[in-house]
């Protein structure tokens, strides 16, 4: 599965315009690195779970590994 990351920019997601698009790992990494580093407000709980996702998420592109093995993770069928 391949990473990537996006950068577009509009008044909305409907008429926003796409501006660059990357694969390198280490950029794509980087950035998940620098979102990891911001504090996170844990004063409401759905936002903090919200967030706890967030964070699992791009601690897994930043360590290079394949989300697609935990898409599924903890979801019985």
């Amino acid at each position: 599965m391949t990473t990537f990351l996006a950068l577009y920019h509009g008044e909305d997601a409907a008429s926003a315009t796409l501006l660059a698009l990357t694969v390198s790992p280490e950029i794509v990494g980087a950035f998940a690195a620098r979102i990891l580093a911001e504090p996170v407000d844990a004063n409401d709980l759905v936002t903090l779970e919200l967030e706890r996702g967030k964070r699992r998420a791009l601690a897994l592109v930043r360590d290079g590994e394949d989300l697609a093995q935990f898409a599924f993770e903890g979801v019985d069928g």
